[in-house]
């Protein structure tokens, strides 16, 4: 408008030095280019919360790219918390204790800790199988934004060992002792069904068709004969017949070097 006009609409929105341009149409004018403008970060609003496959992305509307890389249950990995402004710039000046939880009941999780300069890496063990997230939140202000990663795929680990479950025990993956209850008392003579699994070193599961032999301190039971597993699980038809206390073991057969249980 005569000459000369007024942009005010400009919001620059990542952090560093950056430069403003304008031109004529078509390039029939000379452009002009500003010096350069130092943009800082704006304030702290929120934590950012990496895992292994995102990368940071600040000025975008996510503030990330990348997607979570699957991990193995059992293996611990390293997530990066950073104190983002709403752009998701990082705020460098923050240095608030930071707390990290997952869905995964049996991770094993960092200690609380401070952040350095804003940011602060994390060591994470998922025990679980299956689809679990993690989220980092502030301990010293409860008002600022908490960052839940996406869906990390946990994949069980190697075949360590085989599982017996006994009437009255339900498996617990990722748990310490991989189950829960206690097994139900039997009548001498009357069969029940044993259930048997293979299993990673955190109980997680394994899809495997190795033989198992069934064997127990009861010298009198009646016992099953050898079978295979499908997809890593099988129940197995059990007769103990002296009464007292008794125990039921499963071999692998196929792997003799398998932990029986």
């Amino acid at each position: 408008v005569s000459g000369t006009r007024t942009l005010s609409s400009l919001t620059f929105r990542t952090a560093g030095v950056r430069t403003v341009a304008a031109g004529g149409p078509s390039g029939t004018l000379t452009a002009n280019t500003s010096p350069s403008i130092t943009v800082n970060a704006g304030a702290f609003a929120q934590l950012q919360l990496l895992v292994p496959g995102e990368t940071a992305a600040p000025g975008t509307p996510t503030g990330k790219t990348g997607t979570p890389t699957a991990r193995t249950a059992g293996a611990p990995f390293t997530v990066t918390v950073r104190a983002v402004d709403a752009a998701w710039n990082l705020v460098s000046s923050v240095t608030h204790t930071i707390g990290i939880t997952s869905s995964d009941a049996n991770a094993a999780l960092p200690a609380a800790a401070p952040l350095a300069a804003g940011t602060a890496n994390f060591s994470v063990t998922l025990k679980t199988g299956g689809s679990r997230t993690i989220t980092a939140s502030d301990l010293d202000d409860g008002s600022k934004t908490a960052s839940t990663s996406p869906a990390i795929t946990v994949n069980v680990g190697a075949f360590a060992n085989l599982q017996v479950l006994s009437p009255g025990e339900t498996a617990a993956p990722g748990s310490a002792t991989g189950k829960t209850g206690t097994p139900n008392a039997q009548t001498a003579g009357t069969a029940f069904n044993v259930t048997v699994n293979a299993v990673d070193a955190n109980w997680n599961l394994i899809s495997t068709n190795d033989t198992v032999a069934i064997t127990s301190s009861d010298a009198n039971a009646v016992l099953p004969a050898s079978a295979a597993l499908v997809s890593g699980t099988k129940a197995f038809s059990v007769t103990l017949k002296t009464s007292g206390s008794a125990t039921v073991t499963a071999s692998d057969t196929t792997h003799p070097g398998i932990t029986a249980n």
